[in-house]
């Protein structure tokens, strides 16, 4: 047969359809689907994982932002944005490619960066599970399984967390792989997200770096050349990307020691249980089912990979877990999603296959169940697609930008506290600082100079070190000229009391010229506090009513000095610890307010009475407390020991 317009003799015809060119593009496709030696592994990996990454993406292009809720994202940003250097000037459990967290339309470069993140963390991630699922799966079923696995997860994690699981997966496939050339770069990847991870959030960062480093050790022969593999990316990664951030290297130190007072401090100070008690027993079946894979997985392995696992998956799973069940709310979405994909990163023999996929299958559905249903994302690929090029295509076009960026102040001045064009006006005369936490006000209104106190969220100052950050920037020339300030607090912590030196500071340099309700504005001032004196000290049990001393004219203020027993310690270091409460009365009879205590500022002064020199319309000023007494923290009524010391500072007008 020979086609119309076709010279003869030619063969470029196969069956009904095909042309030999085009047969050739088909067999090569089909080759690089192929895994053994009909084909090369990884261009196919490579080709799958990419379009499940595609595929898995959100919904929906750019999440909507808001006033409060999205604060200390905004804050994140505007120091990115602003070259605010971190340690000195920005404390945070995130750090200075924090904002890659989300992808967020605050600023054209941190959205740029954080869709990248996002990419390459989620593409990273699908090429892992396909990667250890397709020898015994076949590519097809293990590149609908990452698809169905990343897809899940990333709509209940952040990219940071997802890295966490990609961490997982690269230092397995170190002690997997097959040759020295595969299993040194895997580690140099490794390293590099270690060395990233550590400026996103601190202890993502040092989790990856703790595995990174028992991957090392799971290297057999010697340690020298691994070792060196993965430190060298880890390095340079930090340095350059820190230097790419504007930041000073000798700051370093600094940021690592105010971000792991944060995280130290969040256990104490954030942790609640709220309610969910069927994710408790979602949790323990999906550690089952982990434990079960991955013991089916090391058999026959060496000694030294089966203990190494067995760390890595400890420390991980820990770290897992207390992300998960510290706060627990919808935080234990982290855990569900983060064990799933566990599951997916196991390498099992062929005859396992069912074992694996049923429990990966149990995973996902427990993790939708907790979630409230399956995503949306999981039965609209178009529509992340659509989504993808949406936000690739605003952020390539200035103009589209300018639009979805506008749209983002709208947001949050619409979602928030309104300012009023006067009060903006006045306020852009100088530098302002918006507390206890709501950036995202300045990122509203870009008139106002932010200057924030040094940490980020002021519920995140945990510690009397952080609280002493606060309190010395307020006490300083470095300090905002004005502040914008309403009292709020969470978790029922007490509003005057968050963070409790740093208020003393605020109090005494800086003395209020209006109300904008809800807005209290505050303008610096010269120092109006006098030298304490110390008027009292009180020996109580845990329950025991304390009185306060009253000292007219003065500002009354409180340390506290107390112990957690044995066992409430022990329950900190696993999970968290008993929260611990102060009840308060301001007036004779009634009964009492219940507030939350943070035991890391329990010694910093908290302020027990305001005199009238304060000049503090009523609703901003501290509720003048008669009694307290202390609870919780493990300790029985009766049992414990508190100790109060109770000071007097005059105040002038």
């Amino acid at each position: 047969m020979v086609l119309v317009g076709t010279p003869q003799g030619s063969e470029n015809y196969r069956g009904g359809h095909f042309t030999k060119a085009r047969w050739r593009r088909v067999k090569l496709a089909w080759l690089l689907l192929q895994d053994g030696p009909a084909g090369p592994a990884w261009p196919s990996v490579l080709a799958m994982s990419a379009l499940a990454a595609v595929l898995s993406w959100r919904s929906s292009p750019w999440r909507v932002v808001a006033a409060g809720l999205s604060s200390w994202q905004a804050g994140l940003a505007l120091a990115f944005e602003q070259h605010l250097q971190w340690g000195p000037q920005v404390v945070f459990t995130f750090g200075p490619y924090g904002f890659v967290e989300d992808i967020l339309p605050f600023f054209r470069a941190t959205a740029a960066l954080g869709l990248v993140y996002a990419i390459v963390v989620t593409w990273g991630l699908a090429a892992l599970v396909i990667g250890a699922l397709r020898r015994s799966w076949g590519l097809l079923p293990a590149s609908v399984a990452a698809w169905a696995a990343v897809t899940i997860a990333a709509s209940v994690l952040e990219a940071p967390e997802l890295a966490l699981a990609g961490a997982l997966g690269l230092a397995l496939a170190c002690l997997g792989a097959k040759s020295q050339k595969a299993r040194l770069t895997m580690l140099a990847a490794l390293g590099a997200l270690a060395g990233f991870q550590l400026l996103v959030e601190v202890n993502v960062g040092l989790v990856t770096a703790g595995l990174a480093v028992l991957a090392v050790a799971g290297s057999a022969g010697r340690w020298g050349r691994p070792a060196l593999t993965a430190a060298v990316p880890f390095v340079a990664v930090v340095v350059l990307a820190l230097v790419a951030a504007g930041q000073s290297l000798s700051n370093l130190a600094s940021y690592l020691r105010g971000a792991l007072a944060v995280a130290a401090g969040y256990g104490s100070a954030m942790g609640s249980s709220g309610g969910r008690g069927a994710e408790n027993w979602y949790a323990a079946l999906d550690a089952a089912l982990v434990v079960a894979v991955f013991v089916l997985a090391l058999r026959g392995a060496a000694a030294r990979a089966k203990v190494v696992v067995v760390i890595m998956l400890a420390g991980w799973g820990w770290e897992t877990l207390k992300e998960g069940f510290v706060r627990h709310d919808q935080h234990d979405l982290t855990y569900l999603a983060l064990f799933m994909l566990a599951l997916g990163l196991a390498r099992l023999p062929r005859h396992f296959v069912p074992v694996q996929a049923l429990s990966m299958a149990l995973a996902a559905l427990l993790a939708c169940v907790a979630n409230g249903g399956v995503p949306p994302s999981l039965g609209s690929p178009v529509e992340n697609v659509r989504a993808l090029a949406q936000e690739v295509t605003d952020l390539a076009a200035g103009g589209r930008w300018a639009r979805v960026q506008a749209i983002a102040r709208y947001q949050v001045r619409a979602t928030g506290d309104a300012l009023h064009p006067g009060l903006v006006k006045s306020l852009a005369a100088g530098t302002v600082a918006v507390e206890p936490w709501d950036d995202a006000v300045s990122f509203g209104y870009p008139q106002l100079r932010w200057q924030p106190e040094p940490v980020l969220q002021s519920y995140s100052a945990y510690s009397a070190y952080l609280d002493g950050l606060d309190a010395s920037f307020l006490s300083s020339p470095r300090a905002p000229r004005h502040i914008l300030y309403q009292p709020v607090a969470l978790d029922g912590r007490g509003p005057f009391w968050d963070s409790p030196a740093a208020m003393v500071a605020l109090y005494c340099h800086y003395r209020q010229v209006s109300v904008s309700s809800p807005w209290q504005v505050l303008a610096r001032a010269p120092d109006r506090c006098g030298p304490a004196q110390v008027i009292g000290q009180v020996r109580a049990h845990f329950g025991q009513p304390i009185t306060v001393p009253s000292r007219p004219g003065r500002l009354v203020l409180a340390s506290f000095s107390l112990a957690s027993p044995l066992l409430a310690r022990a329950e900190g270091l696993l999970l968290k610890p008993p929260e611990l409460h102060v009840t308060t009365w301001t007036s004779r009879g009634g009964t009492g307010t219940v507030y939350r205590f943070v035991p890391g500022t329990a010694a910093d002064d908290h302020v027990m009475r305001a005199p009238s020199s304060l000049g503090y319309s009523p609703s901003f000023s501290p509720p003048a407390v008669r009694r307290l007494e202390v609870t919780g923290g493990g300790w029985p009524p009766g049992q414990g020991r508190v100790i109060v010391s109770f000071l007097a500072v005059p105040m002038g007008r």
